[in-house]
């Protein structure tokens, strides 16, 4: 669908907006979009609140001293090109998400997210696309 609008369209994309979190591989469309110079945001990027009890990013939150949610928002972010959007309506949980800002991953935390499974898409409305064909 992106690669149709940049052909047919011609105008410049200013970001593309695609579910992205540590349980679903984008590399595919975020290597487009780094190639395109198109910024991807990441929609969803706490898998609609199942990074916050992930063992794995828990166990990586444990040594860092934060939430797995604020490890899987650290490792997004990065990630050259990437914006990320996550909901957040109670202030406690908007201060929590700024924060992922400065948690520190290293190599093994990253190495850690890159082998949980990568094939969980979790938003599908029923007037979606084949996602991944």
């Amino acid at each position: 669908m992106l690669r149709k609008a940049i052909e047919e369209i011609g105008a410049p994309i200013a970001r593309h907006q695609i579910e992205y979190h540590a349980f679903l591989d984008q590399s595919k469309m975020l290597g487009y979009s780094r190639e395109k110079g198109i910024p991807l945001v990441a929609y969803a990027p706490l898998a609609q609140g199942r990074a916050a009890s992930d063992p794995v990013l828990q166990g990586i939150g444990l040594k860092h001293g934060v939430t797995a949610a604020q490890v899987a928002l650290a490792w997004l972010l990065e990630q050259d090109g990437v914006a990320v959007i996550p909901k957040a309506q109670r202030l406690e949980s908007q201060k929590s998400n700024l924060d992922a800002l400065a948690v520190p991953l290293d190599d093994d935390d990253g190495q850690t997210i890159a082998v949980l499974p990568k094939n969980h898409r979790f938003v599908t409305p029923p007037f979606a696309p084949q996602w991944d064909t």
